[in-house]
């Protein structure tokens, strides 16, 4: 068993806080890579290595598997997703069109402080690439994309990106580590700022569209 952070909090405040913040201290192992992909989330193991019992943690696996995080495979358990470099791509194929109309939408009819809301995540980002902060740099991934995804204003669009939002994060994954990418990424993602900003539905769309190409190739 990989040990998870020491200091992950967990509250026990109630039955459904803790679930929540089980399920939380689990995500973050997974995308810090402190669990691995293929491993087995072993209930007992986890509960004795988390400080709670068995039930919240059984929950929060049953949680990781909605989310695309976990998979259970026939006389093995349930273990952290290890997508192949078939499925990482067209996780991203998917992406393009999706993300691309929400960053379209967005420009077009999201609220007066998008901008200076995603102005202040990139100013994090970019943060966490400049001190090598990969859990920074994860958490304000997600953000960016989160907050344009809300601001688009499609319920429709909204559900099918948070559908795919465990197995994006897995993608992400296989590609982040790789040179460069995580500075790059700022860069698209500041093309895609300044056309939200500027309220230009086809540049932003084109920008999301060409980040998440790029991010793509950058993953083969």
């Amino acid at each position: 068993m990989v040990p998870l952070k020491a200091d992950v909090p967990l509250p026990i405040v109630g039955p459904a806080r803790v679930v929540d913040a089980t399920a939380v201290a689990l995500r973050r192992a997974i995308l810090a890579g402190e669990l691995k992909p293929g491993q087995k989330l072993s209930i007992p193991a986890l509960a004795l290595r988390m400080g709670v019992s068995r039930s919240p943690v059984r929950e929060a696996v049953l949680a990781l598997t909605a989310a695309g995080l976990a998979v259970e495979i026939p006389r093995r358990g349930v273990v952290v997703t290890d997508l192949g470099p078939k499925e990482t791509d067209a996780i991203h194929e998917a992406r393009g069109p999706l993300e691309g109309f929400a960053a379209r939408l967005a420009a077009e009819r999201g609220p007066a402080d998008l901008g200076g809301r995603l102005d202040a995540i990139l100013a994090e980002q970019a943060e966490a690439v400049a001190t090598a902060d990969e859990i920074g740099y994860f958490r304000t991934n997600t953000a960016f994309h989160a907050a344009i995804a809300a601001a688009c204003d499609n319920a429709e669009i909204c559900r099918l990106l948070a559908s795919l939002e465990g197995r994006m994060a897995l993608a992400l994954l296989r590609v982040a580590a790789r040179p460069g990418h995580r500075e790059s990424a700022v860069a698209e993602h500041r093309a895609v700022v300044d056309a939200i900003k500027a309220r230009d539905g086809n540049a932003a769309e084109a920008a999301m569209r060409a980040h998440v190409s790029a991010t793509r190739q950058r993953a083969k």
